[in-house]
């Protein structure tokens, strides 16, 4: 599934604040989904799930979980009828974009509603000034 990246939420309090998540390079990001065969036809079991990994190294502090990013070299394997479960797990292994190739900031929260769509819901809100 390509993407520019996520949005995670991070409580602070009783409250939430969202983040986005994306490229330090501004590259795209392909996460790795799995889905029904077979795509393309009507067979009442349409749509896919995106595979989750640990967050580490920093991450955490956003959230304890991410999408699982593969580099694009990996994307046509991963897609592969060919490829077997076990090779699929080689590539989640193998394949995924360290945590460290990431950046993110605070957005508004304006992206939990899905009545507000657009390129500002990734702007960083502007910094606290004291």
């Amino acid at each position: 599934m390509p993407a520019d990246g996520w949005f995670e939420w991070q409580k602070e309090g009783g409250d939430k604040q969202p983040f986005f998540i994306f490229h330090k390079k501004k590259e795209p990001l392909f996460f790795a989904a799995i889905g029904r065969q077979p795509y393309g036809q009507d067979h009442g079991k349409e749509g896919f799930v995106i595979v989750t990994s640990a967050s580490n190294q920093g991450m955490v502090d956003i959230h304890d979980r991410r999408p699982l990013v593969i580099t694009p070299d990996a994307v046509r394997e991963w897609l592969s009828e060919e490829t077997s479960p076990a090779r699929a797990e080689e590539i989640a292994h193998d394949a995924a974009v360290p945590e460290k190739a990431f950046t993110w900031h605070p957005v508004s929260k304006k992206v939990g509603n899905i009545h507000h769509q657009g390129s500002e819901l990734i702007e960083p809100l502007p910094a606290d000034k004291d």
